[in-house]
This record gives structure tokens, sequence and C-alpha cells, in this order.
């Protein structure tokens, strides 16, 4: 895909979900802090949109980053196993709590997994929730019995630094040193260290010639909200390519989304219920209860 061509594509999407917010092109340059001028650029595809602009962009559209991107529907030919282990891969990402994802890997390697820290998400979720909602931390804190810093949004890394490493990640399920990678792209071995490292800001339209040389889509490079990235995937692979017995995997597979779903359901409503008995001999509004745990009236009243 030509670098014109991209930047075009995104120039127009921007435009379009502007229209839709019904901003004017000087309303967003003032929410992303740049020129009314620069944002004209932006939406004739005269100027490069950088990663972490086109983020401020999705954010104060309420858009997602995929929304505002060019995203191929041609389809990847990979051999079987390579699209099995890609399959295993993006299954795997779709695991948002932490303790979850430390699940489907032990279960891998047949070992059992405790809930501790799956109930500790969850308890992180709802204070942080409980904050934004205009309770005061210190109340939030003593109720659900975390730290104060632990009931406040975290300053995560940059953008950059993120992206960087989901591209470590993938190459290295692809088996690539950063020189291989590297060669691949007609690039220095530098160059490569430096994206996964976050130390500089990686171009577009250099995202999507990593994906294309990784054998991904754009969107696996892509960070999304409170995503979290583990570094045990690597190891999940080798232990998966372990099973030889194809019926096995198809088995194990099965079994391990089926019981990721249950622990998660059971895990999380049993916290929730714990947290709201704690929140309600606390003095806590009901209502406040009810909109934070998606509890029902009916099992606050159970309490």
């Amino acid at each position: 895909m030509a670098n014109i061509s991209i930047r075009y594509k995104i120039a127009q999407k921007v435009r379009s979900w502007r229209s839709k917010r019904g901003y004017t092109q000087k309303d967003l340059a003032g929410k992303i802090g740049v020129t009314y001028q620069v944002v004209l650029q932006y939406e004739k595809g005269t100027r490069k949109i950088s990663i972490e602009k086109l983020y401020a962009i999705a954010e104060v559209l309420s858009v997602g980053i995929i929304d505002l991107i060019p995203v191929s529907s041609e389809k990847i030919c990979l051999k079987n196993e390579e699209e099995e282990i890609l399959n295993l891969v993006r299954k795997y990402k779709t695991i948002n709590d932490q303790e979850l994802r430390k699940v489907f890997y032990l279960l891998t390697k047949f070992t059992r997994v405790g809930e501790k820290s799956s109930k500790k998400a969850e308890k992180v979720k709802i204070a942080k929730g409980m904050v934004k909602a205009g309770i005061s931390v210190d109340i939030v804190s003593q109720a659900i019995g975390l730290s104060a810093n632990e009931c406040v949004e975290e300053k995560t890394g940059s953008i950059y630094y993120q992206i960087g490493k989901k591209i470590k990640e993938w190459r290295l399920v692809r088996e690539y040193t950063q020189k291989d990678l590297a060669e691949k792209m007609d690039t220095t071995r530098d160059e490569i260290s430096n994206y996964e490292q976050g130390r500089v800001a990686i171009p577009l339209e250099k995202l999507y010639a990593i994906a294309e040389t990784l054998s991904i889509s754009i969107t696996d490079l892509l960070i999304e909200e409170d995503e979290i990235v583990e570094s045990e995937l690597p190891d999940l692979i080798k232990e998966y390519k372990k099973i030889e017995s194809q019926e096995l995997r198809y088995a194990l597979i099965k079994s391990l989304f089926e019981s990721i779903q249950i622990c998660e359901e059971k895990v999380k409503r049993a916290e929730k219920m714990k947290i709201a008995k704690d929140l309600v001999k606390g003095g806590i509004s009901t209502d406040i209860i009810l909109q934070i745990t998606g509890l029902s009236l009916g099992e606050i009243q159970q309490i």
C-alpha cells in the first residue's frame, strides 16, 4: 500500500468522523493542540498524521483507533500451523483479565492456577470506576481494601513504547531476531531496536511495513484500552507446539475457552458481591454500587 494512499484514506476517515461528531476543523484543532491549518492539511492528506496524534484525534472523536485507519480485507495465506498459531495468539489476546491470561498459559502446561490476581484485578477495576464517579479516593481505598495509588488510573508508557512491545512480541512469535526483521525490511537492527524500545516515534507507514513483514494485520500492532501485554506469550507458543496430536490440540483449545468463560463469570461475580457487601457496610449509595459493579438490585438486596 503506497504511503500517499494510506495518508489519503486516513484523511477521509478523520474528516468523516469529525463531521459525524459535529466538530469544525477549528474545534478539532483546539482539542488536539494544533492549529486550524494543520487539521486542514491532515484532512487534505497533504500532511502526515503521527500515530500519537492519531490516538489523540480518536480520543476526541470518541472512536477506536481502527476506525481511523484503513485495514486490508485481504486474507494472508499461511501454512496450517502458522494460521493455527495466529488464531491461538489472537484468542489469547481477547482475554482482558491478567489472571485469566495466566490461566490460559498455565493450563496449556497442565498446571494449577490461583484466583488471587483475578480478584485483585476486579477490585482495581471497580475502585477506579468509583473514583471516576466522584467518590473520594480515601473512602474507596478504605472500603475496598486497596492502596490509594491502586484506586486511580496509573500512568502507562508512551504509545510508541506499548506498540514497540507488540512488535517484539510478534517478532518472537515468528522466531525472528531483530537482525532478521531488519534484513527483511531492508533497514538496520538499530532501527528495529529503537522501535521496540519506544525510543523513537514510528511512522504509520513503517508500522504497516512491519505488519506485512510479520504476516499480520496492522490491528495486531495497535494498543487497546487497558490492554496487558504478557511476556509469557512466546513460551505459550513453544508449549503448544509440543502437542503433536491435532485432536488433543483441538480438545485442549475447546476446554480452555469453556473453562476460561466459566472461571471469568464466577470469579468476577463472586468478587463483585463481596465488594458490594463491604460498600453497603461503608454507607456507599446503592445507586453508585449498582452503577459501578453492574449487579442487579435484587443481588444487592440479598446482601
